[in-house]
């Protein structure tokens, strides 16, 4: 997990985690469960529990042992998702899902359980960045109203369709599980956020994806948290990945790194969605120590498209694998159901226009090529 910022001491962390369960609204009585493992950083794990007890909530603490990495749990190497040290401890389980709120410092994303305990009434807000990254990106009422529309836009639409001057163009059919969004805070019960976030996105109808997508030098691979050097180019049928191409060794290492899971799952489409958030800076993993941060920078910033593959049991789906990559694209150009929503990187739309700088954003300078 991460390491706090020595310089960010622990009355400047309890005030900003007070800010934020303010917003999650959480009230006196009320039963707060703080979550961590080996990983989560110890300041964080008393400042969170003191920020809730500050606000009158009754608290506690558990702490997860760490997950097994046996080659048949986890095949592959790096960051895992959906496999976690809840698995297995009904206990704990249960326990989680009598709280009305969670603090997740161990990432329970995409996991079963995470998805059980949402479904008993909990909410989670999961906190992951280091401080820096969490005061720049805190939610604003104004990110709010541009993700909770674009929630809205996503969940009416039937067809997306995105394409690049790069060679991207490919289609997503939706309605079958509906979107989601998040700006940082949650309050309604059974509902999930994460602190540093700022993107809304769908996941599309089962085996409707079909097109090309061209991740272009400049665009970022998670969980490599890197830059592509040289462009790929994947081919999509009925909701697959068949093709990974590339002149460079970008396109090898994400085949590589895909295939090493053995699950054809992974190759599904998953997510599809944009950024919203205008203080996130697609530079911030040039300038950061990559070790320290999840990359909500290079996955919110303001005007890409983000693409997932693996699984969609967070939607209702029935597809769990632990297979996954998140993939935000720079540049590209989106219509849902032949409306315009970006233009080579910048919203059209009124509702969602941010005061973006076109460098810092990652879209095209005026009069660039």
């Amino acid at each position: 997990m991460l390491v706090p910022n020595q310089a960010a001491d622990g009355g400047t962390l309890t005030t900003l985690f007070r800010r934020a369960l303010e917003g999650c609204d959480v009230r006196p009585g009320e039963t707060v469960a703080v979550l961590g493992n080996a990983q989560s950083p110890p300041l964080y794990l008393e400042t969170t529990a003191a920020a809730a007890a500050s606000l009158g909530a009754r608290v506690f603490t558990v702490m997860l042992p760490s997950i097994t990495r046996s080659a048949a749990a986890v095949p592959g190497v790096g960051e895992v998702y959906g496999l976690t040290g809840l698995t297995g401890l009904r206990p704990v389980v249960e326990a989680l899902r009598s709280a009305d709120m969670v603090v997740d410092l161990s990432i329970l994303l995409h996991s079963a359980e995470q998805e059980e305990i949402l479904a008993a009434g909990t909410r989670i807000l999961m906190i992951t960045e280091p401080p820096e990254i969490l005061e720049r990106l805190f939610p604003t009422d104004d990110l709010r109203r541009r993700v909770q529309t674009s929630v809205a836009m996503l969940s009416g639409g039937s067809e997306l369709r995105i394409t690049s001057d790069a060679g991207t163009d490919i289609t997503f059919g939706l309605g079958q599980f509906g979107a989601g969004g998040g700006w940082g805070l949650t309050s309604g019960p059974g509902t999930h956020a994460h602190l540093s976030a700022g993107l809304a996105a769908a996941y599309p109808n089962e085996g409707s994806a079909n097109g090309r997508w061209v991740i272009n030098s400049g665009d970022i691979i998670f969980p490599f948290k890197t830059y592509v050097n040289a462009p790929i180019t994947i081919d999509v049928v009925d909701g697959f990945i068949r093709s990974i191409e590339g002149p460079g060794a970008d396109a090898e290492l994400y085949r590589d790194y895909l295939e090493s899971w053995g699950d054809p799952e992974g190759f599904a489409m998953s997510h599809i969605g944009w950024g919203l958030n205008e203080k996130a800076r697609w530079n911030a993993l040039a300038l950061l120590d990559r070790s320290a941060t999840q990359g909500m920078d290079g996955r919110c910033f303001a005007g890409n498209v983000l693409f997932s593959t693996g699984p969609n049991n967070e939607a209702g789906g029935s597809r769990f694998t632990l297979a996954h990559s998140d993939v935000p694209v720079r540049r590209c150009s989106v219509w849902l159901d032949g409306r315009q929503i970006l233009d080579h990187g910048r919203f059209v739309v009124d509702e969602l226009r941010v005061d973006d700088g076109a460098a810092r954003l990652g879209a095209p300078l005026v009069g660039a090529l």
